[in-house]
């Protein structure tokens, strides 16, 4: 499935991680207590886990580490973050060292000579913006609204952006058999859509408009015009974000799946030949088409028709500038410093070969990632990992038979869906081949030609049966992302590389451990199938509403409780969780948890010689302070605030208590009794999975 378009489309065990390879490097020293691996040294036993679990279980660790001051937040995530960094950058250098005598179209060629021209910055800077001029030129000669139509398709091919609108193909949500193109709202500048509703004397507001009109003059707009180049794109964007479907709207999928022919989605834009975007896209227009944004197509043909097509060309300038940012002259990183200071409140620019490593995602995740797998993920890592999922999986089977509140039918369904529930562990079996893209010298051309690749292959799939990329999702699930993820369309969840290690996973320590930080993760990803959006697809991946109404009306009661709960957490003076945003990421944690306690109880009782206190602490007890510890962090009010207007999973040190509330054997563990500030009410837990 293309990038662009998976996140709207649905996309959200035992594991060694390999040291035989480059265990040399001094610089990856092993992550420790202070970097939340679990430890009860990080805990605080003089509090009383009934009344503050979260101090209880993280309280020392959070008196006495301090986040750095480059990282907006910090915790076990971003601590495996920082030693990926550590080892991708040795990876890549070493690439690029052997990149000349490497075969042209290899990994390590590939790899190598895009981290070179990324370090030139002689050539770079010498540069300016010249690379974008013919660019920039096209859009100038833009003279009419088909002109600008042929343009967006264009547009698309050149840059892997979305200007205005795009028409892009996929799997069909409701036919994940097939390829069908799907009718899609512009990209925004900015990913915090929230910060479009600001007032005009907001910070953020305020921040926008300096990086604009500051990246334009250092492109070589004069003072004045860019002031107005600024004003004028942050107008074009709140008009453009108050049309699009809003996060809470998006959690449910069926808000943003309307299959209609192509002559009724025309008559919604009249001012817009949609057959022209295709056509720029080298395509054929097809005669269905599914829209995915209810209000926008109406609202951007009134833009089109009261905004004059020189505002529209002045936009598009500044879109193509921010696109290629990263890839051109470095008077371009004070802006963006500034700006991410104002949003994050950690505006410090990462080392060079950092943000190589960064653009080598976006751009040639898998080559990049193979390399990494070749040098630091082990084949035993990839078993060890398959069999715990396997055990979570028996586990939640176990627990759906069980479950009373499901009629047979739905019940019937459910199991079948979970039967055929697919996972994918470490990285692809088979690699993307990219042997005959060209990367030079030329870092502007290479990330043309890899983005004219990646648009191809996609563009290549329409009329034929779908065909899916394992780990080739760039902000999920590439080998080299700490994270695991669910797809809807497939009804499976991969689980990459990089997240198959400490702190994450500890194969060391104990099992409770274990189980209840990665088993709990693997568990995560088994219920989103089962979420408040995963339920409405069916075992094929298909967009299909197979409950009955009773048991839809009984879920969205077991659902309701988790908003509640989000909904009375005040996460800063006056900010509280955003519940009907964080429905699906909070019922995967409860899942999660469950699962994970339940596998590992079942371990124990095969295994009764590990069954016995540590430390103090019962194996009940050890695994529910691993998974507080797990979520525990420190971060910036900026970086909250953010993730609790525009993200769907709750800020971490919510989900470091919220879930284990939900779970029976928790109370049971600490001996947490009514009246304390931990419990909460038998009536309010979540029992659906």
């Amino acid at each position: 499935m293309s990038n662009k378009i998976r996140g709207l489309l649905g996309s959200a065990a035992l594991a060694l991680v390999a040291t035989q390879v480059l265990a040399e490097d001094t610089r990856l020293k092993p992550l420790g207590p202070d970097q939340l691996t679990f430890s009860v040294a990080n805990m605080d036993p003089s509090m009383d886990p009934g009344g503050d679990f979260y101090r209880y279980a993280s309280g020392r660790w959070l008196d006495q580490v301090v986040r750095p001051s480059h990282l907006p937040s910090i915790g076990v995530f971003e601590y495996m973050g920082e030693h990926l960094k550590a080892q991708m950058v040795g990876v890549i250098q070493e690439a690029a060292a052997k990149a000349p005598k490497a075969a042209k179209g290899s990994p390590v060629q590939q790899v190598g000579a895009f981290y070179s021209a990324y370090m030139d910055l002689a050539t770079i800077d010498a540069l300016g913006v010249k690379p974008l001029e013919p660019e920039f030129a096209r859009i100038d000669t833009l003279g009419s609204l088909n002109d600008l139509a042929e343009y967006l398709g264009r547009y698309t091919l050149v840059s892997g952006d979305l200007l205005l609108a795009g028409i892009l193909p996929a799997p069909d949500r409701a036919d994940a058999t097939q390829t069908v193109f799907y009718a899609i709202a512009g990209a925004l500048i900015l990913r915090q859509g929230d910060i479009y509703n600001d007032p005009d004397t907001s910070p953020r507001i305020a921040a926008y408009k300096a990086l604009v009109h500051d990246v334009l003059v250092v492109a070589g707009y004069d003072a004045a015009r860019a002031t107005r180049v600024a004003d004028l794109s942050l107008s074009i964007e709140r008009e453009l974000h108050a049309a699009q479907v809003t996060p809470v709207e998006a959690v449910d999928p069926r808000n943003t799946y309307q299959p209609m022919t192509m002559a009724d989605l025309q008559a919604q834009i009249p001012e817009l030949d949609l057959r022209l975007i295709v056509k720029g896209l080298g395509a054929e227009a097809p005669d269905k088409i599914i829209l995915t944004e209810p209000r926008y197509f109406s609202a951007l043909a009134k833009m089109l028709k009261d905004r004059p097509l020189d505002d529209i060309k002045d936009y598009a300038k500044v879109k193509l500038l921010m696109k290629f940012l990263p890839y051109l002259t470095t008077r371009f990183d004070e802006p963006v410093r500034n700006f991410t200071q104002v949003m994050t409140g950690a505006g410090v620019t990462p080392p060079r070969e950092e943000q190589a490593l960064e653009l080598l995602k976006s751009q040639m995740g898998q080559p990049v990632s193979k390399l990494y797998v070749d040098a630091y993920f082990a084949e035993e890592t990839r078993q060890k990992a398959t069999a715990m999922i396997l055990a979570i999986k028996a586990t939640f089977r176990e627990r759906m038979e069980k479950a009373t509140w499901l009629t047979p039918e739905t019940k019937a369904a459910a199991l079948e869906k979970l039967g055929k529930l697919d996972f994918k562990v470490g990285y692809p079996d088979q690699w993307i081949d990219y042997s005959g893209v060209d990367i030079g010298p030329d870092l502007v051309a290479n990330v043309m030609n890899l983005i004219a690749f990646g648009n191809t292959r996609d563009l290549a799939r329409v009329g034929k049966p779908v065909t899916r990329d394992a780990f080739n999702n760039s902000q999920a699930t590439l080998p080299i992302i700490i994270n695991a993820a669910y797809d809807t369309s497939t009804n499976g969840f991969e689980v990459p590389a990089a997240i198959l290690q400490p702190a994450a996973f500890e194969p060391d320590m104990d099992a409770p451990v274990y189980f209840c930080r990665m088993g709990a993760v693997l568990g995560h990803e088994m219920t989103h199938g089962f979420d408040s959006g995963g339920r409405l697809f069916d075992a094929g991946g298909n967009l299909r509403d197979w409950w009955t109404a009773a048991d839809t009306a009984a879920f969205e009661a077991e659902a309701q409780k988790l908003i509640d709960q989000a909904n009375a957490f005040e996460v800063l003076p006056g900010l509280n969780a955003n519940g009907p945003l964080n429905v699906k990421e909070n019922m995967a944690d409860v899942g999660g948890i469950n699962f994970a306690y339940q596998a590992l109880m079942d371990y124990l009782k095969a295994h009764p010689e590990e069954d016995h206190p540590i430390d103090g602490l019962t194996p009940s007890q050890r695994c529910f302070i691993s998974w507080a510890q797990m979520w525990t962090m420190k971060a910036t009010d900026q970086y909250l605030t953010n993730t609790v207007n525009g993200d769907s999973h709750p800020p971490n040190f919510y989900r470091a208590t919220a879930a284990l509330q939900h779970v029976d054997a928790f109370y049971e563990a600490f001996d947490i009794r009514e009246g304390d500030p931990m419990w909460l009410a038998p009536e309010k837990r979540v029992h659906a999975w």
